[in-house]
């Protein structure tokens, strides 16, 4: 993507569970990089080959990208352990703060659209599950039915501020102790104009809550 190249000493976000865990890039080769160990408040993350990983970077030149790579392998250099990872691929330029995430929990309407032409969406009818938390960027969504990380999702997403039906994909899936889904979705049809409508929102929301405190 134009204006993105990461370099030696660029920080970056490793993203699990809603958590930003920092880290350096080591080195970068024609075909893959490695990262140091990264870190969230203390705690190590844990990484594993073939593992695909959500990242955020912040270049010096002030854009902002999101994007995702894949572990290789686990290595050691001296006292430092690093994680090889794949070249950055689905790289996606972003404002900061649509990466800001308000717990939101309602319910939302959701369809499966996966290998299903456009023009057959309406004949699909939509199912409920339950939102967890927005940002601009996407959100994470309480299913209970069987999903892959593969499928395209069309949210019908209602906010005061905003409806529309916005196409999704799954960044990550994860099983419940209620043995749900709860999987991390990431907006890919969405406008300026829609994202803008959401962050305002989420401030809404997030003034309220600090205010009930």
């Amino acid at each position: 993507m134009k204006g993105f190249t990461l370099k030696v000493n660029d920080r970056i976000e490793v993203v699990v569970n809603e958590k930003p865990y920092k880290a350096l890039i080591m080195d970068v080769e024609d075909d893959s990089m490695r990262i140091n160990l990264p870190v969230y408040e203390g705690d190590y993350l844990m990484l594993h080959s073939g593992e695909k990983i959500e990242m955020n970077s912040y270049l010096d030149e002030g854009g902002c990208f999101n994007f995702y790579s894949t572990v290789i392998s686990r290595g050691k250099e001296g006292s430092i352990i690093y994680y090889k990872v794949s070249l950055p691929f689905d790289i996606k330029k972003i404002q900061r703060r649509n990466f800001f995430r308000v717990s939101v929990l309602d319910t939302v309407e959701y369809k499966i659209i996966t290998d299903i032409d456009e023009e057959d969406f309406d004949n699909i009818p939509y199912e409920e599950g339950t939102m967890v938390n927005l940002s601009g960027g996407g959100l994470k969504l309480k299913l209970k039915r069987d999903i892959k990380e593969s499928d395209l999702l069309l949210i019908n997403l209602r906010l005061s501020k905003i409806q529309a039906e916005i196409k999704c994909d799954i960044v990550r899936i994860e099983n419940t102790a209620d043995k749900e889904k709860l999987c991390g979705l990431r907006f890919i049809d969405i406008t300026p104009a829609q994202s803008e409508k959401i962050i305002q929102e989420l401030f809404e929301i997030s003034r309220r809550q600090r205010t009930n405190l």
